[in-house]
């Protein structure tokens, strides 16, 4: 039995903490004096990073995205958003110019890191989550399957998930091919040699956590929202390969996974 848990939106607050990020690098971004709009500029490289290397794991890199923005206000004189999106081939990139990317991904993982940090401090993740976590790592294998690099989710654990939370983590960059691949799925269950009836999945996205572990017969709960109100987990109505839960927070997600955990185990 095995108990795979996504990571953004579903165990750690991704979407607020993103929000918080970028909106802290456009002060960065004014103050540094380096040009133009960074909102603008920064959708349109975001657009484009992610059309270009659609299903690579480098598609979330937020260094791609400020090289791009740079490579763009450092070169182009009459700037617009064209400018980005057309953005074929480095139009001048110097050396110099290394400094400013380097510096606004480092503002970037910083405000992101620091809203996680303060976030975890809070009595809801310390009394209701958190413990949750730990007491199921002790009884089951947890895997945490994400969409990510290796090294960007490595900092997000460490800043926010207890040290007593025992887990293995593995990544859309280590596998080669992102949730909801049949190649993503294969290769997880692959490295805990479980059998995929006795494992549940948990996760915010219905095409990438849940529509893909059901492709292998992984029961998987659905959470829309990390602590949304409602009174338990309910089934959806339609035939499946395998079970599909809705649960309204993650909390009583765990709890229904791990009643159903146990009964496996019988």
């Amino acid at each position: 039995m095995a108990l795979f848990l996504d990571l953004d939106n579903t165990l750690l607050p991704s979407k607020p903490a993103y929000e918080f990020a970028i909106g802290e690098c456009v002060k960065d971004w004014s103050e540094r004096k380096l040009g133009g709009d960074f909102l603008s500029l920064y959708e349109a490289a975001r657009k484009k990073v992610k059309n270009q290397l659609e299903g690579h794991s480098s598609n979330r890199l937020r260094l791609l995205c400020f090289k791009l923005m740079l490579d763009v206000v450092k070169n182009q004189s009459n700037l617009n958003l064209e400018d980005v999106t057309n953005l074929t081939a480095p139009s001048g990139f110097q050396t110099k110019d290394i400094v400013d990317v380097l510096w606004m991904e480092e503002r970037y993982h910083f405000h992101f890191l620091s809203y996680l940090k303060t976030e975890a401090k809070k009595e809801i993740y310390q009394t209701k989550l958190f413990p949750k976590l730990v007491a199921l790592s002790e009884r089951f294998p947890i895997f945490l399957t994400t969409n990510e690099t290796l090294r960007t989710q490595l900092l997000k654990v460490s800043s926010f998930l207890p040290d007593s939370f025992r887990f293995t983590l593995i990544t859309s960059e280590e596998v080669g091919f992102e949730k909801p691949s049949t190649k993503f799925f294969s290769y997880v269950l692959e490295a805990t040699k479980e059998n995929p009836a006795d494992c549940i999945l948990l996760g915010d996205n219905w095409e990438d956590d849940v529509l893909g572990a059901n492709r292998h017969g992984i029961a998987s709960i659905h959470i829309p929202t990390m602590w949304g109100e409602g009174a338990g987990v309910v089934e959806y109505p339609f035939e499946s390969s395998a079970p599909i839960w809705t649960a309204p927070n993650t909390v009583l997600a765990l709890d229904f996974a791990e009643l159903w955990l146990h009964k496996r185990q019988k």
